[in-house]
C-alpha cells in the first residue's frame, strides 16, 4: 500500500478546497487534495464571485484569468424579474459589465470600494482555472477520482485513508493537518461528531423545498427569451417560481425551478423550461439534479487540535446573496495562513483556535442575511392577475415590481457585507480606543481599526495598497524616520514574517490614520498605532497564538 506524506491534507477540490491549497502554497506550505470526482464541477451552481473573494484570487494570482471567464466583455449583469422569459417585466436591477464594473473600480465610482469588482462567473469555469493553477504548483498534489475513507488523528499528525473510485487502489496519507472541504454531507465533520445547528427544510414558494437545477443549451432567440439580456431572469407567476442564470452569455442557461417533489423520475425538464418561457420549448438537457433549498445551518464547531472545517462543511446556505461560496472562501483564506504558521513553526498553541473565533461569527452573520434574502424572495403571493391585459393585471404588476425593485437592491448590492467582515473578539487582534461602526450590509464605511479589512487605496503607478500586502505580515510605516529594525529583528529570530512597507502619508491618510498599521497575513488588520509596542516580544506572542 502506498505511503505518502504531506503537510496538510485537503478533503474536497470545490472552489473552496482549491482556494486553500492555493494559498498553503503561497505560504510555501506543501498540501495534497483528494476529490470523489475525477474532473471539476459540470454543474454550474454557484455564478457570482464577490469583491472579497476577487481580492484574495488577486493576490492568488489568478483573478485576470477568472475576469475573462463566464459572461462576455459587455454583457450587462442586470437582473431582471418578470412574469415569463416571453411576458412582462416587472422590475430591473442595472448592473455594469464586466469593462464598465472594472472601470467604475478605477473611478472609484461603483458601489464596492475595492480594487476588484464583483464578478459574475459560473463554478464550471472558476473550479477549471482553479484546479490548473493548482497543477501547475510545485507544492501540490491533487488526486481527483480519490475518496476520504477513514482517518485517525494522533498526537502529532493525522493518518488517513483514500481510495481510487474506479479501481480500489488505497493509500495511506500521513498529514500534519487535515482540513474538511468536503461539502454539507462532510465526511470529516461526521467523523469528528460535529452536528449542524440551524433550520433545514424551510418550505418556501421559491429557495425552499424541493428545487430543480436544469443546466441546458439553446441559442438565445425571442421567441423564448424575449427579455432584453440580463445575467438573472426571476420567474414569478401564480403557478411558478423559478431562476434563469445566463452561464456564458451565448446559448447556455441553468434552470432553478421550485417544484412539487424531488422525484427525479417524476419531473420534465422540457416542461420546466417551457413554462419559464411561457411556451413551448425543445432545448438540449446538458444536465440536471434535484436538490433542496431553505437551509440556514452552521457547524457547532469549526474543528479540533489537527482537524478543520471550511465551507459547506461548516455552514449550509441557500444561494440568495451568493453568500455561500464565498463566504468559504473567506474561511480558507483565514485558515491557510494559520496551518501555515504552525507548519512552518511560529504560530502560537491558540493561533487555530482563533480561526473558530474569526470565522464562526462571520458564518453566522452571513446566514442570516442569506435567510433574509430568501424569506424576502420566496414568501409573497401573487394572483392569476399578474399575467393579464386588465387594469387590475396593471396594477398588480405596478405594486410587484416596486417591491422586486427594491428587494433587487437589497439582495445584489451589499458592500457592508462582502468588504465589511471584521473579527472583534479574535484573541490575536489589538484592539484600539475606537468604537465599532454599525454593521450594515447596505453601507461599507473603510476603516484601518484592528479587526478589519485593510481598506482598499489606489497608489502612484497604477497599483493597489493589497498589492503590496505579502504571505505574512505587513507593517506600513507613513514616518520613514522612525525606526522599525528592532521590531522586524525581534520577529525574525522567533520566524514571524513581517514585511516593510513605506507609503506616502497623503496617499493613504484618509483612512489609515496612524503611523503604523500591522495588516496580517489574510488581510485584516491586526493593530495600529503611531508608536511601535513598547513589549515587543509580548505583541509578537499575542499575534501568532500564544
Amino acid at each position: 500500500m502506498l505511503e505518502v506524506k504531506t503537510k496538510v491534507l485537503i478533503s474536497g477540490g470545490g472552489p473552496v478546497g482549491l482556494t486553500l491549497a492555493l494559498e498553503l502554497s503561497r505560504q510555501g506550505v506543501e498540501c495534497l487534495i483528494v476529490n470523489e470526482q475525477e474532473t471539476t464541477s459540470i454543474h454550474p451552481k454557484a455564478n457570482a464571485i464577490n469583491a472579497r473573494s476577487m481580492e484574495h484570487f488577486r493576490r492568488l494570482g489568478v483573478s485576470s484569468e477568472i475576469r475573462e471567464a463566464g459572461l462576455p466583455e459587455n454583457y450587462p449583469t442586470d437582473v431582471a424579474y418578470v412574469t415569463r422569459l416571453t411576458g412582462y417585466e416587472l422590475a430591473r436591477l442595472s448592473m455594469p459589465s464586466r469593462v464598465s464594473a472594472l472601470e467604475e473600480s478605477k473611478d472609484g465610482t461603483g458601489p464596492y470600494d475595492c480594487v476588484e469588482p464583483p464578478h459574475r462567473c459560473s463554478q464550471i469555469y472558476l473550479e477549471s482555472i482553479l484546479h490548473k493553477s493548482a497543477l501547475r504548483n510545485l507544492l501540490i498534489n491533487v488526486l481527483f477520482g480519490y475518496r476520504l475513507e477513514s482517518f485517525k488523528e494522533l498526537e502529532n499528525e493525522v493518518i488517513a485513508n483514500v481510495v481510487h473510485i474506479s479501481t480500489g487502489e488505497c493509500r495511506i496519507i500521513k498529514a500534519d493537518y487535515l482540513v474538511g472541504a468536503d461539502g454539507g454531507r462532510s465526511m470529516v465533520r461526521r467523523e469528528l461528531g460535529i452536528r449542524y445547528e440551524g433550520e433545514a427544510g424551510i418550505e418556501r414558494q421559491m429557495m425552499g423545498g424541493s428545487m430543480m437545477a436544469t443546466y441546458f443549451r439553446l441559442s438565445r432567440d425571442p421567441s423564448w427569451l424575449e427579455i432584453s439580456p440580463a445575467w438573472q431572469y426571476w420567474i414569478v407567476s401564480s403557478d411558478f417560481r423559478a431562476l434563469l442564470m445566463t452561464v456564458n452569455g451565448k446559448d447556455e442557461f441553468v434552470l432553478l425551478s421550485r417544484v412539487e417533489n424531488s422525484n427525479r423520475e417524476s419531473i420534465d425538464d422540457l416542461e420546466l423550461i417551457s413554462r419559464a418561457a411561457g411556451c413551448s420549448i425543445n432545448a438540449e438537457i446538458i444536465l440536471s439534479q434535484s436538490w433542496t433549498a431553505g437551509h440556514a445551518l452552521i457547524a457547532e464547531s469549526y474543528g479540533r487540535r489537527r482537524v478543520w472545517l471550511v465551507g459547506d462543511s461548516a455552514h449550509l446556505f441557500t444561494p440568495t446573496g451568493g453568500l455561500g461560496m464565498n463566504t468559504g472562501i473567506d474561511d480558507a483564506i483565514n485558515l491557510a495562513w494559520k496551518l501555515s504558521a504552525m507548519v512552518n513553526g511560529w504560530g502560537g498553541q491558540n493561533l487555530l483556535s482563533s480561526y473558530e473565533e474569526d470565522r464562526r461569527p462571520i458564518g453566522l452573520r452571513n446566514l442570516a442575511f442569506a435567510k433574509s434574502f430568501a424569506e424576502s424572495i420566496g414568501s409573497f403571493d401573487v394572483s392569476s392577475n399578474i399575467e393579464n391585459m386588465k387594469p387590475e393585471g396593471h396594477e398588480e404588476r405596478r405594486v410587484l415590481g416596486k417591491f422586486l425593485a427594491d428587494h433587487g437592491k437589497r439582495e445584489f448590492i451589499i458592500p457592508g457585507i462582502v468588504l465589511g467582515v471584521r473579527y472583534e473578539n479574535s484573541e490575536i487582534i489589538c484592539p484600539d480606543e475606537t468604537l465599532p461602526f454599525k454593521d450594515d450590509p447596505y453601507d461599507y464605511v473603510p476603516t484601518s481599526r484592528p479587526g478589519s479589512r485593510a481598506p482598499h487605496v489606489w497608489l502612484s503607478g497604477g497599483l493597489a495598497l493589497c498589492d503590496y500586502l505579502g504571505p505574512g505580515f505587513t507593517l506600513i510605516r507613513l514616518n520613514q524616520y522612525k525606526d522599525v529594525d528592532d521590531f522586524l529583528a525581534a520577529a525574525s529570530e522567533i520566524g514571524v514574517p513581517i514585511t516593510l512597507v513605506d507609503l506616502e502619508y497623503d496617499e493613504i491618510c484618509e483612512f489609515y490614520e496612524r503611523e503604523f498599521t500591522l495588516v496580517g497575513p489574510d488581510g485584516h488588520v491586526t493593530w495600529r498605532g503611531d508608536v511601535l509596542p513598547q513589549n515587543t516580544n509580548n505583541f509578537l506572542d499575542r499575534i501568532r497564538g500564544m
